[in-house]
């Protein structure tokens, strides 16, 4: 019988109250500062020996109103400015904290910046550590809600592999698709392959499934989705599941195909904080399995010079995920 590691991630979940910040102490907790009451709130709240905020140029903050210890380094290169600012970051506070109880709040970052630090811990041998995300109450312009802005240029997200094999016949591109119908247009860029969409459900509140699925008709056409197109569905809220679905979604897809026709997997994590941890969970975990068999897997993402730092209201619930980054490695899949 096939075991399958993402079924033994820990995830924990809670309504939003001090209860929560009582059973969970650190030695040190990373956030994102934003304008946002729920990451605000976490920051304030939780208990540990050191905080640390980051700080993301692509969100223009007032940095005289944060208070607290932050990081902000200068970044050159756009091409690869989530590799340089996490590799900065992690040289500064978390190598020497490795193997101590470390958590990341991940509600406000960008995600370029959250998939390449996933990558980089299992790249650095990191054995275990929590990440949050807290769910908001709704977002404050409902499905007309913009979270980027500016010019929108779509590139791979830096990772530690240079393998880019020759395009294939039915190349796969995963759509993990959130509310901003632009994001899902950009991203695609003309890229000629199979295109299955992944929608957040159960959402993270009842009315967001429904303006998810608005701004999914807007990109009815780019997605190529009819009317019996069959979607992939999992949890917004649950990274473990995502990347399970993902998993078994492309073993079926490569069964039907074959291996000589794929050559290349893209994923783009469009949604929630949640189902890119998910997503890149699969990457790190999967694709020695498919570099074997000559597929590439890349990470494809709209990236932007300006996002919002405030999109969003009130606080539903929090999430602690325990990712332990050695279980592949116990566990014979």
């Amino acid at each position: 019988m096939r075991i399958s590691p993402y079924n033994l991630l820990h995830m924990e979940s809670a309504r939003y109250s001090r209860k929560f910040y009582d059973e969970h102490k650190y030695d040190l907790f990373i956030s994102a500062y934003t304008d946002e009451e729920i990451v605000k709130n976490t920051y304030n709240h939780i208990e540990s020996k050191e905080k640390l905020w980051l700080i993301f140029p692509e969100y223009e903050l007032d940095l005289e109103k944060i208070t607290g210890e932050i990081f902000n380094p200068a970044l050159e290169d756009d091409n690869t400015k989530e590799s340089d600012y996490i590799n900065a970051m992690y040289q500064s506070y978390l190598d020497q904290n490795i193997g101590k109880k470390i958590c990341i709040d991940t509600t406000g970052f960008n995600k370029p910046y959250l998939i390449y630090l996933i990558i980089l811990l299992k790249e650095k041998n990191v054995q275990k550590i929590d990440f949050i995300y807290t769910e908001p109450q709704r977002y404050v312009k409902g499905n007309k809600t913009e979270f980027s802005e500016d010019s929108i240029t779509p590139r791979d997200i830096v990772t530690f592999d240079e393998s880019f094999p020759a395009r294939g016949e039915n190349d796969l591109f995963i759509v993990n698709v959130g509310y901003d119908s632009r994001l899902v247009r950009r991203v695609l860029d003309g890229k000629r392959a199979k295109i299955k969409p992944l929608l957040g459900f159960p959402s993270l509140q009842p009315i967001m499934y429904q303006e998810n699925i608005i701004n999914l008709i807007k990109s009815k056409s780019e997605l190529g989705i009819n009317e019996n197109e069959e979607l992939l569905y999992a949890p917004a809220n649950h990274p473990f599941i995502t990347a399970q679905v993902i998993s078994e979604y492309i073993e079926a897809y490569i069964e039907k195909y074959g291996v000589e026709e794929i050559k290349k997997i893209y994923l783009s994590p469009l949604a929630t904080k949640a189902q890119t941890i998910g997503m890149t969970l699969f990457y790190i975990f999967e694709k020695k399995k498919y570099q074997e068999k000559d597929i590439s897997i890349h990470i494809r993402y709209p990236f932007t010079n300006k996002y919002s730092s405030s999109s969003s209201e009130g606080v539903f619930r929090i999430n602690k995920y325990t990712i332990e980054f050695n279980l592949f490695d116990k566990i014979k899949t």
